[in-house]
């Protein structure tokens, strides 16, 4: 049956994050009832978490529509050990960064620091303003806002949302700082039970192809034949040899769809490796 009340949530924090955002988006739409929430420093301590605690679900960006997948995610989703924890649903949310400081003004800022593709995703907007700061790069953005505020130094700004602003009592130095207006994350959320029914849904797979001509080509062969739709793919590399590679995928559709059964069982007989991440549901 469906889960409809765990005990623990873990995300990606601390509060004020993109991830917290999209856990109270998701607790909004979805029937779920939870009874405690940990948020975490890192995306694998979240899952490490989740691993251990029998009664819990995990909330973690897996891409965004300017800087493509979030490896971290899926390379630890893929290393998970407990087959049972699939990816049961995905969301997604606006992102509109800020830069907050403790300092009024702007000339003071010497370091700027924030998740990585938060920092990509203002590139262009830190040439232009701060050419010569110190970029660094720490864990998510409320963090940032979080070490901004705890160091006090007003040479150093975030970039983060606007929530971090109030919760870490922090300056807006500047407002909606994306170099694209239409940023968007989209975060998996993960448990070993199913989450209630949606219309739409995907199944998300990890496949090493056998080392030969044209064997990924024989993978979207079958996919074609039985008219299976290829929501995703990205490669990574498989970390044992190089110039191999895992290659990660989501069709649309569930794995209990008939023809979604036949073609994974006609796919097993084209690769090395296969992993079925799970089946999900649109929120």
């Amino acid at each position: 049956m469906p889960a409809n009340e765990f005990e623990n949530m873990y995300y990606l924090g601390p509060d004020g994050s993109n991830a917290h955002f999209a856990v109270m988006e998701f607790l909004k739409i979805a029937d779920i009832k939870i009874k405690n929430y940990f948020p975490q420093r890192t995306i694998k301590s979240a899952l490490e978490n989740i691993s251990f605690d029998y009664s819990s679900i995990c909330v973690l960006p897996i891409e965004n529509s300017m800087e493509g997948l979030v490896r971290e995610t899926i390379d630890n989703i893929q290393n998970l050990k407990d087959n049972n924890i699939k990816i049961r649903g995905e969301i997604t949310i606006p992102i509109k960064h800020y830069l907050l400081a403790n300092t009024k003004n702007k000339n003071d800022i010497k370091k700027i620091i924030s998740h990585p593709q938060a920092l990509a995703q203002c590139s262009d907007y830190i040439h232009k303003n701060f050419p010569h700061a110190e970029l660094k790069e720490v864990s998510s953005t409320s963090y940032a806002a979080q070490k901004t505020a705890v160091e006090q130094s007003s040479d150093m700004a975030a970039i983060a949302n606007i929530a971090c602003a109030s919760i870490f009592s922090l300056n807006i130095l500047d407002e909606e700082i994306n170099d694209e207006h239409d940023n968007k994350t989209r975060f998996y959320i993960l448990s070993r039970e199913e989450l209630l029914n949606k219309e739409k849904g995907k199944t998300a797979i990890i496949f090493a192809t056998k080392n030969k001509p044209g064997a990924l080509c024989d993978v979207l062969t079958v996919l074609a034949r039985y008219n299976i739709n290829l929501a995703y793919i990205d490669s990574r590399p498989n970390k044992k040899h190089l110039g191999e590679y895992l290659f990660f995928m989501e069709l649309e559709g569930f794995e209990n769809d008939y023809k979604i059964k036949l073609a994974i069982e006609e796919l097993l007989k084209h690769v090395e490796y296969f992993k079925n991440l799970g089946s999900f549901y649109i929120y």
